[in-house]
Order: C-alpha cells, then sequence, then structure tokens
C-alpha cells in the first residue's frame, strides 16, 4: 500500500507542477473522493428538526487523510451540526505518536489517554471518545434519533464495509493533502469555514487548514440545510454572484471562509488556500516521503 502511494504521489507531484493542469487535477481528484463516497456527506437528513441540538459546540480532533476521520464529518454533515475542528496531522511519517511540535496531538493523549483518531469531545454531555464507529454511534443516538439518513450517506456506510474505503487515499495521496504538518503562526481565533463534506472546493480548503494546524469553526450547509442556508444568504448574500442571489433563497457558494484574527471574509478556494499559506505557514513543508513511513510507535508520547 505504501509503494502505491508512493508511486501515486510522485506522479500527482510532477503533473501538479504545471500550473493549470495542476489545479484541474487537484478539483478532479478531490471529486473523484466524493465520487468514491457516493456523495456521502452531501445531503442533511430529514426530520432534524425533531432532534435535539448541541447548546454548546462540538469539537473534532481529526486530520484529513485519516478515512476513519472523514466518516465521523460526514456524519457532522448529515445531521447539520457545526462543530470546532483541531487539526491534528502527522508531525512525521516516521514513527507513529510523535508530537514534539504537534499543536494539538498532545492534547488528545491528555483528553483522552492515547494517540488514536478521530478524538471526539461533547461539553454538553461531557463525552471525550475515540474510535469513529463509537463517534458516529453516539452522534445518531443523541443529535438525529428521530431523523432520516439520506441515500448517499447510507451508500457511503455500505462502501466502508468493502476495500473501496480505502481508495480516496490514493485519490490525494500527497504528504500535503492533509497528512504532515507544515510550520504556522497559530491564530489567536479560530477560523470559520462554511461548507459540507461532499464537497471538493471544500475539501481542498480542510486539506491546507489541516497540515497548518489552523483550528476551524465548520459551519455544516449541506443541500437540505435550509435555516442555515438561509442565515448565510443574510449574512453574505451581498457577495454572492448574481446568478446565484437569483437562483433561490438556499442557493449558497462554498467554500466561504472568514479569518476574526484578520478581517477577511473570502469565497473561491484557490484564493483561500493561498491566503491561508501565504498568512500563516512559517517555515518549509517537510521532505519525507511514503517511503519513510514506518508503524513503529514511540515509547513515551509526551503530553501538556
Amino acid at each position: 500500500m505504501m509503494k502505491v502511494l508512493h508511486y501515486a504521489s510522485n506522479v500527482f507531484q510532477a503533473v501538479q507542477s504545471l500550473s493549470v493542469v495542476g489545479r484541474i487535477l487537484d478539483v478532479g481528484t478531490a471529486t473523484l473522493v466524493t465520487l468514491l463516497r457516493c456523495g456521502s456527506g452531501a445531503f442533511a437528513a430529514s426530520n432534524l428538526d425533531k432532534c435535539r441540538r448541541p447548546a454548546k459546540v462540538l469539537k473534532l480532533y481529526e486530520f484529513e487523510g485519516c478515512p476513519y476521520c472523514r466518516k465521523v464529518r460526514e456524519a457532522l454533515s448529515a445531521l447539520d451540526l457545526d462543530v470546532l475542528v483541531y487539526p491534528c496531522p502527522r508531525e512525521t511519517l516516521k514513527a507513529y505518536g510523535v508530537c514534539d511540535k504537534s499543536r494539538y496531538r498532545p492534547e488528545v493523549t491528555r483528553l483522552g489517554g492515547k494517540q488514536t483518531f478521530p478524538f471526539f469531545v461533547d461539553e454538553n454531555t461531557g463525552a471525550k471518545m475515540n474510535e469513529s464507529s463509537a463517534i458516529i454511534a453516539y452522534l445518531w443516538e443523541n443529535y438525529g434519533k428521530d431523523a432520516t439518513p439520506p441515500v448517499t450517506y447510507r451508500l457511503g456506510q455500505l462502501l466502508d464495509m468493502t476495500p473501496l474505503f480505502l481508495l480516496p487515499a490514493l485519490c490525494r495521496p500527497l504528504t500535503s493533502h492533509g497528512i504532515l504538518l507544515h510550520p504556522s503562526k497559530k491564530p489567536e481565533q479560530p477560523l470559520v469555514l462554511w461548507g459540507t463534506e461532499g464537497s471538493p472546493f471544500v475539501k481542498l480548503v480542510r486539506e491546507a487548514l489541516c497540515v497548518l494546524e489552523l483550528p476551524y469553526l465548520l459551519r455544516n450547509i449541506a443541500h437540505g440545510s435550509d435555516s442555515k442556508r438561509l442565515l448565510f444568504r443574510q449574512m453574505f448574500g451581498d457577495g454572492l454572484s448574481t446568478a446565484r442571489r437569483m437562483s433561490g433563497a438556499t442557493t449558497v457558494q462554498m467554500p466561504f471562509l472568514e479569518d476574526p484574527n484578520t478581517g477577511v471574509k473570502m469565497l473561491e478556494s484557490a484564493d483561500i488556500i493561498q491566503y491561508l499559506y501565504s498568512t500563516y505557514q512559517d517555515g518549509p513543508a517537510s521532505t519525507e516521503t511514503w517511503c519513510d513511513f514506518t508503524k513503529t510507535k514511540v515509547a513515551d508520547v509526551k503530553s501538556d
């Protein structure tokens, strides 16, 4: 598997160096990830108005390149739940559990006792848990008990029981696709990202937020999330194109980024990604490749 990832990564890197072609490749492979997941996370469940909503924001420690983290994000999107994301990209591929420079991985050790992802915190109930299947079951039981999951979400769950579950990782094989951290400046306040798990353009922005370890409030606005989409239109409708403003009361444009640290509010994934790197990157990216990957665990994971 690592050899396949390494080969795919080399090919991807070579093609991506071609400006326009690289952008097409980025969008195309991110779209393929959504298709391979049958659009899971693109649509909100029905009857959510009958379900309890959390008073305090949910928290998720995860990293974009992890397929198990993606399953939890899909559930959050289908349940129309906002979540405060603390990105936890790996520090190195040469050992598992290293967190000498990681911004939020030590918190996972302190709160959960081990370095496994995703890690979920619900301050409304005091719940703290690892394991994607347990988190997903908890979310549906507490915040979607009377809801009906969309067909796309159900199809995605069926794929989880097949080898196809791992295919999306081959579509986005670079370590910069949400795997390895880049040195960055920590923002004083979390950023805000409006989007949904099923959008390939939102995925590209999440990858950048992840490797830069930038915490952000993810405001899910999947298809069917009408009340939140109306709120989006009230807050940011003036920035939408004329065609989008006229196409329907719940038509939105995503991703949309708010940075309370700088006052920036912007659309377009390419512009957002450029902004994030130019504003927050604080050193060169890792030069490690998948050939450096090992399952070796550090003997003692440091914690705060």
